[in-house]
């Protein structure tokens, strides 16, 4: 018997325990039709058919041929890591076959759409980190070029996989803390003890992630192996080769940064309309007014407008008085969400005209930290320093209530974005109101 087939379903359909979603599925179509009973005059053609039909619906669901692929992978009951005398076949990567002391038995996604057809498959299996890192990206750009067009779920399952393919893709806990286990106590055979204890605390990770009812069965199975191995020194963890980010992340990512660029590009362009209607000219008063100059363009400037240079940290600017400081209240104005350094005043409103009160800089994906704000109206005005776009916030108030001894005071957060609608309304203003 094959032991990495044990009820022989893979031989059964005919085809390699590293087959295909797909192979597995056209597999079965062939099988089902020699062997069903209608067809097939054999008197053992219903047991026949019922067993095709238990395999394929073990290995068509990517959990339950995640325990299937790995029910080899077990300690004997009757021997011990440190008894056993002939070493067993240690885990190998499925695609190049080789020993990795880190397996990962993983399950990527692609996505494939014909118009109103959208096919979601596993490509599943035991991967060292090379190999797993090429399965990703392959998975994730057949997503990118053939799973957008399917309607309606095309769209849907694309981001989904995109994102799970772009963080490792999926790695059941049982299954590998099992696999770990087996591989640990493979390793121990070998002598190997202090590698044995490092994977077999990888296995405990793993093992105390398990959040059904076998938890504590696959956590004395480390424990014991741990225990097994005891040398009285403290364990030498092995270097998380299977860390985020890792080459696949970054190939994924940039991908996606740069599709989501073109994305943007193309909604944010807007075409100039040109009116080809000729003006009405008077015969006897010609339209003799020049055409007015063309607007210049922005130039991101390297001073504030008091002619003092910007900071190199989030701050505030020298030269600007700092006022309205007798108070308690705080305001956050979280820039984290743009790529732009911005510069940003905080209004009074309660004067005659609005007047700035604190003035600063934000770097791009920063936040800063307004203290010790006068109780009042305010507003917060500011100038995007790549485009130039200068806008305000909703008028809001900061309040300070002293209740039992104490003051009671307003902490307000601002979060600052360059489209409009999001989750603070801003107005656009001139530059005699910054």
């Amino acid at each position: 018997m094959n032991k990495k087939d044990p009820a022989g379903y893979y031989a059964l359909l005919g085809v390699p325990e590293t087959a295909t979603a797909t192979e597995i599925k056209s597999a079965f179509r062939q099988n089902a039709k020699a062997l069903h009973p209608d067809r097939n005059p054999s008197p053992d053609a219903v047991r026949q058919f019922q067993h095709l039909n238990e395999a394929y619906q073990v290995l068509s669901n990517p959990d339950t041929r995640a325990r299937y692929d790995t029910l080899y992978a077990q300690i004997p009951q009757s021997e011990t890591a440190s008894s056993h005398q002939v070493a067993p076949e240690p885990i190998v990567c499925s695609c190049c076959k080789k020993v990795t002391a880190q397996p990962r038995y993983i399950i990527f996604f692609q996505v494939t759409s014909f118009i109103v057809l959208t096919i979601r498959t596993p490509i599943q299996g035991i991967f060292c980190p090379k190999c797993a890192e090429s399965k990703a990206i392959q998975s994730t750009i057949t997503t990118w070029l053939l799973g957008w067009w399917g309607l309606p779920w095309g769209l849907i399952y694309s981001v989904s996989t995109i994102f799970q393919n772009l963080f490792g893709g999926s790695k059941p806990n049982e299954v590998n803390a099992r696999l770990l286990i087996y591989q640990a106590w493979v390793f121990a055979t070998q002598n190997k003890f202090e590698l044995a204890r490092g994977v077999a605390a990888d296995a405990e990770d793993f093992a105390r992630k398990i959040k059904k009812e076998d938890k504590r069965k696959v956590l004395n199975l480390v424990e014991e192996l741990l225990s097994a191995l005891d040398t009285k020194t403290p364990i030498k963890r092995l270097k998380n080769v299977w860390s985020i980010p890792n080459r696949a992340f970054y190939v994924q990512g940039s991908i996606l940064i740069a599709v989501a660029t073109l994305f943007v590009s193309s909604v944010a362009y807007v075409p100039t309309e040109t009116n080809h209607t000729s003006p009405s000219v008077s015969p006897t008063h010609p339209d003799t007014s020049s055409p007015s100059p063309p607007k210049p363009e922005y130039v991101r400037p390297i001073t504030a407008d008091n002619g003092v240079p910007f900071p190199s940290t989030s701050s505030y600017i020298d030269g600007y008085p700092i006022q309205s400081t007798d108070g308690y209240s705080k305001v956050i104005v979280d820039n984290s969400q743009n790529d732009s350094d911005v510069f940003v005043k905080l209004f009074t409103l309660d004067t005659n005209r609005p007047a700035p009160v604190r003035v600063f800089f934000i770097r791009a994906g920063e936040k800063f930290t307004i203290e010790n704000i006068k109780a009042g109206n305010y507003d917060v005005r500011y100038r995007d320093l790549d485009s130039g776009f200068l806008a305000r916030t909703d008028p809001f108030d900061l309040r300070e209530v002293e209740i039992l001894e104490r003051i009671e005071f307003s902490e307000v957060t601002l979060t600052l974005y360059k489209v409009y609608g999001g989750n603070m309304q801003t107005h656009s203003i001139s530059e005699n109101e910054f």
